[in-house]
């Protein structure tokens, strides 16, 4: 990743999901644990979180990837919407994960519509940026 590409809340939004995303690693094995769930359960949420985390995290190194742009068009204005797209997405998804476990701890029911909530910021997210991606190619091409 550039150097240009890093920025100081770009770096505290990355540090606090990535300790996010270790607190929930955390709570996963401390849960299965204690509530002696089977093993493949919670390895199964386990690494399908970190699957999903870091396939993010490289979209996030190589934002080019998002649309097939070649790495010569994907710059400035472009790079950065990609980027912060990404970050964003990520950020919202450990997140999303991180409420349902603190609310377990506490004890509190959460509503079946969370999820889709979730996916739909997520889902919203894209779809600002892939707009604004869209209408700078458009504004280039002319």
């Amino acid at each position: 990743m550039k150097k240009e590409d890093w920025s100081v809340p770009a770096l505290l939004a990355e540090a606090v999901s990535i300790l996010l995303e270790l607190v929930y690693i955390g709570l996963q094995i401390y849960y299965g644990v204690t509530y002696h769930v089977e093993p493949y359960k919670f390895l199964l949420n386990i690494v399908v979180t970190l699957l999903v985390y870091i396939a993010l995290t490289l979209l996030a190194i190589y934002p080019e990837r998002i649309n097939r742009l070649p790495a010569e068009l994907c710059v400035g204005q472009i790079r950065k919407l990609s980027i912060r797209m990404v970050r964003l997405v990520k950020f919202v998804f450990v997140i999303g994960l991180m409420v349902p476990c603190v609310c377990d701890a506490a004890g509190i029911q959460i509503q079946e519509a969370y999820s889709l909530i979730v996916m739909g910021l997520m889902f919203v997210i894209a779809v600002y940026y892939e707009v604004r991606i869209i209408q700078i190619l458009r504004d280039m091409r002319k």
